[in-house]
């Protein structure tokens, strides 16, 4: 994950200051949610960014509470400082308009015991003629490195970026070989909240890297985290809970905007579900929704520990969920439990075979004997028998395969489509999902 801290930079201040904003600013993008409720950013959001040929790490964090009113606000401010030890360059962002106040005092007097490369970045000055009462106000921090920006209006944001650059250059004038490999993959982990989507994440990673928490909806942000496994870079993705919109919750709408947006840049989805929770319709049209992206999902039943207790209530539920999944049959169903780590690694096995199968070339002479086959088949030839022959397509995100009829009368069904994926991907063992596509062919008379 973080291998060398010269090269991880973290976003630190009280809460509402505005480093949600910087930090999209930079990524220029919204990869965090900016919001103007205080708190809102949880977790840690650990992004790549690449400027003027230098690579580091760029993280967002949960407002700085010195003094948290409730046990929440608490493990933010230890997860926050814990991670403010692996930090190279902290940028300290403290807010122009609010003035200098005690806590960004303790605030800086508790990160210097760390040793970390400190930069000021006071916030909010929107008018070049407030630099120099700005810089005058927090002058008496001590801070050598100051920069002042208006994260609304994005100035100051390059001087930031330069100055990172600058700072890390002088640290290790090397080019490091690699940050972040590119040739891993992404596996989006979504699910409604408290499904324990976090916890598997901490638990894989044998480390509390997430913060996590018994309340549903903990997790208000996407965190990326990188683990290698089996000699893989695999990205493992913590999106926001998905969850029906909530007129107590104002910002759900965009939490779960942001988790259907992972799905699309994931290679492989993983959806938690709680075995102690019905299978909803929210779920059903999720994973309607990830079928219409086209990409691989795994559905993981959590917290089956509970289910193993009473062995005949597993076996009941299996039976259940047989039948409620029915239109999902060819999708992996995994059961695992955080807390016995009963098949974690399991999901991890599978997803690498699924990215794998996803590159899989079939020569067209085998796929045709295939076809061949098939055609004599008592189940399969009802339908092969409208079928000439077939090639992969070169090119696809996932393996994509021509039907040629010459067959004008006949029409293949959505049943019909589905059943050719499935007999192609159980005859050459591919565990990504295929594409079919049917493209009629006029034959001459021999």
């Amino acid at each position: 994950m973080i291998k060398n801290k010269d090269f991880f930079v973290l976003i630190i201040g009280r809460p509402n200051v505005g480093k949600s904003t910087i930090f999209n600013k930079i990524l220029g993008g919204t990869s965090a949610l900016s919001s103007k409720i205080s708190g809102t950013t949880l977790d840690l959001n650990i992004k790549k960014v690449s400027y003027n040929g230098v690579d580091f790490l760029i993280s967002d964090s949960g407002g700085f509470n010195v003094s948290p009113a409730n046990e929440i606000e608490k493990k933010i401010t230890d997860k926050v400082f814990e991670y403010s030890k692996k930090a190279g360059i902290i940028l300290f962002v403290v807010d122009f308009k609010s003035g200098f106040i005690p806590e960004d005092r303790e605030i800086f007097l508790r990160l210097i015991k760390n040793g970390a490369n400190i930069i000021l970045v006071i916030n909010k000055v929107d008018s070049p003629k407030d630099i120099y009462t700005a810089i005058t106000e927090f002058i008496g921090l001590g801070i050598k490195t100051v920069l002042t920006v208006s994260a609304e209006k994005g100035t100051g944001i390059g001087e930031i970026l330069e100055k990172i650059v600058e700072e890390i250059n002088l640290k290790k004038p090397v080019k490091p070989k690699i940050l972040i490999e590119e040739n891993g993959f992404k596996i989006a982990i979504i699910g409604r909240p408290n499904s324990g989507k976090s916890t598997y994440i901490n638990t894989v990673l044998n480390e509390d890297l997430l913060f996590t928490d018994d309340k549903p909806g903990t997790t208000r942000d996407s965190i990326d985290t990188y683990i290698r496994y089996k000699g893989r870079l695999i990205t493992l993705v913590d999106t926001a809970g998905i969850r029906k919109k909530n007129k107590l919750d104002i910002n759900s709408e965009a939490f779960q905007k942001q988790s259907l947006n992972q799905i699309k840049r994931a290679d492989i989805v993983i959806l938690f579900m709680d075995v102690n929770s019905d299978i909803t319709h929210e779920d059903l049209s999720l994973l309607r929704r990830i079928a219409l992206e086209k990409k691989p999902v795994i559905i993981a039943f959590t917290k089956w520990d509970l289910k193993e207790k009473l062995p005949e209530n597993a076996a009941q539920f299996k039976k259940e969920i047989k039948y409620k999944l029915k239109e999902f049959s060819g999708t992996p169903f995994v059961y695992i439990s955080s807390k016995t780590n009963k098949n974690l690694n399991k999901l991890l096995d599978l997803s690498v075979e699924i990215y794998d199968s996803k590159s899989i070339k079939i020569k067209t002479k085998d796929f045709n004997k295939f076809i061949e086959a098939a055609k004599t088949d008592a189940k399969s030839g009802r339908i092969y028998k409208y079928i000439t022959y077939g090639v992969q397509k070169e090119r696809g995100e996932i393996p994509t395969f021509i039907f040629f009829t010459g067959n004008k009368g006949k029409i293949f069904t959505m049943v019909d489509i589905k059943f050719l994926r499935n007999s192609i991907k159980e005859a050459f063992g591919i565990k990504s999902n295929v594409e079919v596509i049917m493209e009629y062919k006029k034959y001459d008379a021999d």
